[in-house]
């Protein structure tokens, strides 16, 4: 990539990488270490039914790609001594850093000054919020998004007959980790130059998949949690907010302690998927109407995921967040990161697990009130879609933040 050089940019990268190896090794985090150090035991013995079936709540519920990341880490753990938890973190870490790259590359495709560029990739290598996804709790986001990041990249940025293919094929990558990644086709559809290059586009993602779910569907393998897993509610989204009793319930009292839903919030829970995809279905039908620019297009994709999904993490942010800053929104990046420092606390804290009333304040109206960002984010975009739209600007239009 052109333009690497700078010395800034790498002291950046540097400083965030430092902090969260420092992370890493001093802190195991949360039970995801225990799910991730069993699946990984599990594919060492190459026993790949105990990894999706043989666990209960430790049973691998991603796609296997990532597993190999695993496994090395865990074989790295037995030769070195070093801890598992370290060397299994350094993966998301390392995800982190290309985040850091592809967003400094692109902001500057974009025109945008040497100190915006810097503060782009300062936004994810010293973003409380990355550092706490990949230092800490060593959730396997970012390296699920990065291919996608990379994938709208190419799609932007090449004008050649295989665009489609190649932009494709890093969003199934990144689908091959985590399957919220897949969701990055739709937003290009938009501004697909024809039938045939979208349905190049979609195939060639829908493929990555096949080639890596297909020899575990052929050894009859249960791969049910992977494919319709939503989520747990209470944590974030529709379902604490038809339902904040059981959030504040998750927080300040003990584990397993029971708690009888509205009725309201179980039907959420119970139609979750239906009410995604619904969503989703209306979001693409608004992409192929008003073609937005694809960064902008990724931009309302995550706000409308965020906003009508029944389910949250704060993991998820890590989904969005690039697309947010390579549209140009980095100041608004940089005021929800340090917003939703106390809910992290919070969030990290009842997962070791610690409940009171104090966590439950920090956690619960914070998040509410983050849920109606997401939807007056969502409906700020999608009107200034609409006026471009209507200005008759281009067909596919550029997009909506000029940097330069």
């Amino acid at each position: 990539m052109v333009g690497l050089r700078s010395r800034p940019l790498w002291i950046v990268i540097a400083v965030g990488l430092a902090i969260r190896v420092a992370l890493a090794f001093a802190f195991r985090g949360t039970d995801a270490m225990l799910i991730e150090e069993f699946a990984a035991d599990n594919v060492r013995r190459w026993d790949w039914h105990a990894v999706y079936e043989g666990g209960g709540f430790f049973n691998w519920i991603y796609p296997p790609l990532w597993l190999g990341w695993l496994a090395g880490a865990s074989w790295l753990s037995d030769v070195t001594g070093l801890s598992f938890h370290g060397l299994a973190k350094l993966g998301p870490s390392l995800a982190d850093v290309g985040l850091a790259l592809a967003i400094y590359t692109y902001l500057g495709w974009r025109g945008a000054r040497e100190r915006l560029r810097l503060a782009g990739a300062a936004l994810v290598m010293l973003g409380p919020s990355f550092i706490a996804i990949s230092g800490y709790h060593g959730q396997i986001d970012s390296a699920a998004i990065l291919p996608a990041v990379i994938g709208l990249m190419v799609w932007e940025r090449s004008s050649g007959p295989n665009r489609a293919l190649w932009a494709g094929l890093l969003i199934g990558v990144g689908a091959a980790v985590k399957l919220p990644a897949l969701l990055l086709v739709l937003p290009l559809l938009g501004s697909a130059k024809s039938w045939r290059e979208g349905t190049q586009l979609a195939g060639a993602a829908l493929a990555v998949l096949l080639v890596v779910l297909g020899p575990l569907w052929a050894s009859d393998i249960d791969l049910s949690r992977v494919t319709r897993y939503a989520g747990f509610p209470g944590w974030g989204g529709l379902s604490l907010v038809v339902d904040p009793a059981y959030g504040w319930h998750l927080f300040t009292q003990p584990l397993f302690t029971p708690y009888h839903h509205s009725g309201l919030a179980q039907a959420v829970q119970d139609n979750a998927r239906w009410i995604t995809a619904v969503a989703l279905a209306a979001y693409t039908g608004f992409v192929f109407r008003y073609r937005p620019a694809a960064v902008d297009a990724a931009a309302l994709l995550w706000l409308v995921v965020y906003a009508f999904s029944p389910n949250f993490f704060l993991n998820y942010l890590v989904y969005g967040l690039p697309f947010f800053i390579m549209a140009g929104f980095l100041v608004e990046v940089a005021i929800l990161q340090a917003l939703l420092i106390a809910p992290t606390i919070a969030y990290y804290v009842v997962l070791r697990p610690v409940h009171s009333t104090a966590t439950g304040v920090l956690y619960v109206p914070p998040m509410i009130a983050l849920w109606a960002a997401w939807v007056l984010a969502a409906l700020v975009i999608a009107w200034r879609i609409v006026e471009r739209r209507e200005r008759d600007i281009a067909r596919v239009q550029s997009p909506l933040v000029n940097l330069s």
